[in-house]
């Protein structure tokens, strides 16, 4: 006589994400209910990026802007500017403090990237 065991049902596949760049991955427990992903997240040509990355990109992008033979400092601004400004424009609502914090550097830097770009600082609520 052959004794029978249960085969255990195959456990559910986690829902993640992992960014193209850092190599990162964002995970939801199965049980989660319709999974979406992370708002701050997205997703360019198949490709899916996190805000960390998005941020750095953004500031690889002015680099690459500049001339190769560009000075070092002036490539260290221009990645910090356009870190800056991809947070104010993301989410201009949300306070100098805040971007600064993001960004590793000063409210009064990201004040002037914002009033660089003419917008106004959020309102205080």
């Amino acid at each position: 006589m052959t004794e029978s065991h249960p085969t255990p049902a195959a456990p559910e596949a986690e829902a993640g994400w992992t960014c193209a760049r850092c190599e990162m991955t964002l995970r939801w427990m199965p049980e989660a209910a319709n999974p979406e992903l992370p708002s701050t997240w997205i997703e360019e040509d198949d490709v899916l990026y996190c805000l960390a990355c998005r941020r750095d990109r953004a500031g690889d992008e002015a680099v690459e802007s500049l001339p190769l033979n560009a000075p070092a400092d002036t490539r260290q601004r221009a990645r910090s500017q356009a870190r800056i400004e991809f947070e104010i424009e993301r989410d201009p609502d949300r306070p100098d403090n805040r971007i600064a914090k993001a960004c590793h550097t000063s409210a009064m830097a990201v004040r002037k990237a914002r009033a660089g770009l003419g917008l106004q600082p959020p309102s205080r609520a």
